[in-house]
């Protein structure tokens, strides 16, 4: 599996094709707006630790949505309760297959993967899970399955829980217009002249090392890492070799600088439904505690 702080390139791959299509589908209703924005000063990078893309205050963390869907099992555990059942989430598989390590960094912290530790031990896979966080929670029986989803799979406790938290104001996931400005920017970020020629030095290092690629993107979806449960030495020499050629080009500053900019454009367009969003997630927060010091 594919580590997962390469989760931001693999979703570039994939919605690279609608570039053209996001950047021109507005035709002259905003020529500015599809131009690239101007950046301010250009960080040097050889790590994103302790970055924060602009977009990075409205979003749920990986912390939080673990908080929040922990205080929603818990309710989910008292429902069930009430119904007769012995029933509870398997708290040590509660990380669902993701490692410790991915709940204690930020999604900008995540981006663009430049790990040099990471990539010498791991190439572009996942470090190894824990025992806790293999571990499958047991199948619930048929009779629980039913108490918990109802008949059709749209009912029983977890619709009951889910209808409380959102009466009172909880989100369990980014909202749309979020998701959309954080793809947005990315998908920007790819055709803008900047990354573009950032990448030709990226690509032009690669080559240097005998690797051919065009883009980071390229190196980490390589289709021979994703049938490979482990890394081989191949690709740890080749995400290490990516890794060295960020750091040497700076693309991981440079990209940050122009994703930025794009998120900050759309921020501004879109600042008051924004800081709904930011208040939600405050909210989402406080009653999620609340609900985990009550169980």
């Amino acid at each position: 599996m594919t580590r997962k702080s390469r989760v931001v390139r693999q979703v570039a791959v994939a919605l690279g094709v609608a570039v053209a299509a996001v950047a021109c589908s507005s035709d002259d209703k905003a020529d500015s707006a599809a131009a690239p924005p101007a950046v301010g000063s250009i960080p040097q990078l050889a790590t994103m630790e302790g970055q924060a893309l602009p977009l990075e205050t409205y979003m749920l963390q990986p912390d939080q949505s673990a908080k929040i869907l922990g205080a929603r099992e818990r309710m989910v555990e008292q429902c069930m309760t009430r119904q007769g059942f012995d029933f509870s989430f398997d708290l040590g598989a509660s990380s669902g297959g993701t490692s410790s390590a991915d709940f204690t960094k930020s999604q900008s912290e995540m981006r663009y993967l430049i790990d040099a530790r990471a990539a010498a031990s791991y190439g572009y896979h996942s470090p190894p899970l824990s025992a806790a966080e293999q571990a499958s929670p047991p199948e619930p029986t048929a009779a629980e399955a039913q108490a918990l989803q109802g008949t059709d799979g749209n009912g029983g406790c977890f619709a009951e829980v889910d209808a409380k938290l959102t009466e009172r104001g909880v989100i369990i996931q980014d909202p749309a217009l979020v998701v959309d400005i954080n793809k947005g920017g990315m998908q920007r970020s790819l055709e803008d002249p900047r990354m573009k020629d950032a990448f030709t030095l990226w690509s032009r290092c690669m080559q240097e090392r005998g690797y051919a690629y065009a883009t980071p993107l390229d190196a980490s979806n390589d289709p021979r890492w994703e049938a490979a449960e482990t890394a081989s030495p191949e690709e740890v020499a080749t995400a290490v070799a990516d890794t060295e050629c960020m750091v040497a080009n700076n693309v991981a500053g440079i990209w940050f600088a122009v994703e930025s900019a794009y998120q900050k454009r759309e921020i501004e367009a879109n600042f008051e439904k924004l800081e709904e969003v930011r208040k939600a997630i405050d909210t989402s927060m406080r009653v999620a505690e609340e609900i985990t010091a009550q169980a």
